[in-house]
């Protein structure tokens, strides 16, 4: 191959290999979603506990009696196949899921003060929680405090 040729073609490799890594890098897509299309899953209705209640952010909740602790879940899920949508829906069941179990091993019957904490950011709203799609996965962080309620 003469030199031209050869430099040419190296340059153009070179550009190619420049350009690639600038369409394969990480996406983190930052979304806050309802805690409302979460809870009304199917997956929801089956899994999570209504004797272990949950209260978001600074919702009013009756008077604690006994504080067990805090605690994070940060849950991730494959995303590949899903919405960005659908991949945050479901993790963040997984999520609810922990901190529910969690509740249970320390014998709390209440979970408050649910807020998203991703990255050990704290993101508090009554509503919604916060989650991050990439290009193959999707992630939430939630924290809340393990209480005995009346």
């Amino acid at each position: 191959m003469p030199l031209k040729s050869y430099l040419a073609a190296t340059a153009v490799c070179a550009a190619f290999i420049c350009a690639v890594p600038g369409q394969a890098q990480a996406r983190d897509t930052f979304y806050m979603m309802p805690y409302k299309d979460v809870l009304a899953l199917p997956d929801a209705q089956q899994k999570l506990d209504p004797a272990i209640r949950m209260y978001f952010g600074d919702q009013v909740h009756p008077e604690i009696q006994t504080r067990r602790g805090g605690y994070f879940t940060e849950r991730k899920t494959n995303s590949v196949t899903k919405s960005d949508e659908g991949a945050c829906r479901w993790v963040a069941l997984s999520a609810l899921i922990d901190l529910q179990e969690r509740a249970r091993q320390v014998g709390a019957n209440a979970i408050v003060n649910i807020v998203s904490y991703y990255d050990k950011r704290e993101n508090s709203d009554n509503n919604r929680y916060e989650c991050h799609a990439g290009n193959v996965v999707a992630g939430v962080t939630l924290k809340g405090d393990m209480v005995t309620i009346k």
